[in-house]
Order: C-alpha cells, then sequence, then structure tokens
C-alpha cells in the first residue's frame, strides 16, 4: 500500500519547469534603480497573531507561585508562621493597596500589551485585538 501512495505521488523532475522568483523580482528592483526609476518599498511585516509566549507563561506562574500571597496561608496553616496571630487572638492587619496611576498603554505594541495582559493573568487574552488588550488593560 505505501509503495502504491509513492508510486501515485512520484512524478519525473523537470528543473526547467521552476524558476526563482526572489531572483527575478530582484533582478527587477536593481534595473529599475540602474534605469533611474523609484524603487517601492516591500509590504510591511504582518501583525503578530497573538501567539502565546509560553516562556513569559511560565515566568509569571512561577512568579505567581512563589509570591508571598500564596505562601503566607500555607506558612501559617503548618505553624511556622510567627505566632502573632495566635497570641493576641486578632487576625493580621491587611494592607492597603493603593492603586497606582494608570499608564498611558497607547504607545505600546500588541506584543507589550500581551505581555502585561499575561501578567495581569487576564482571561481571553490570546484572542484580543491590540485595542481589547488596551481597553482590558486599563480596565485592570
Amino acid at each position: 500500500m505505501a509503495e502504491q501512495l509513492i508510486g501515485a505521488m512520484s512524478m519525473t523532475w523537470d528543473p526547467s519547469e521552476f524558476h526563482d522568483t526572489f531572483q527575478e523580482k530582484v533582478a527587477a528592483l536593481i534595473e529599475a534603480k540602474k534605469a533611474g526609476e523609484t524603487v517601492e518599498k516591500a509590504e510591511p511585516a504582518p501583525e503578530p497573531t497573538g501567539v502565546v509566549d509560553l516562556m513569559e507563561a511560565l515566568r509569571a506562574s512561577v512568579e505567581r507561585a512563589g509570591s508571598p500571597k500564596a505562601t503566607a496561608g500555607k506558612a501559617t496553616a503548618s505553624g511556622k508562621g510567627s505566632g502573632s496571630a495566635k497570641s493576641t487572638g486578632k487576625p493580621p492587619a491587611k494592607k492597603r493597596i493603593r492603586s497606582a496611576p494608570k499608564e498611558d498603554l497607547s504607545g505600546l505594541s500588541k506584543a507589550d500589551l500581551y505581555r502585561k495582559a499575561a501578567a495581569a493573568n487576564l482571561p481571553g487574552r490570546s484572542q484580543m485585538t491590540r485595542d481589547d488588550l488596551v481597553k482590558a488593560l486599563t480596565r485592570a
């Protein structure tokens, strides 16, 4: 069966059927430059597709796992805490979190916005457009 498949897909290779389009384009550009014509610049690179940066996701996950918030409950539950909450009978005081001034996100690239969204653990960020990321980060 494999031999039949290979036989059906095989063909004789004739190099004259193929040509190098890149080389043709470069030669055309050189000729245009020699003739004094203006040469158009290449098309800009396509926008990033929102591919997940696995290293950044792993780094954020490790940071969350090692954060004081995540380990504080574990330390007191195992009896390795400072013991101040047990001696007074009161729960530890809550820290006030002051909101940081909102930064201007309009100048950042989509990749930078995605990194910030990953650090903020925003759900659905891989399907968001650049504008969606800006809106979600300003709300967060």
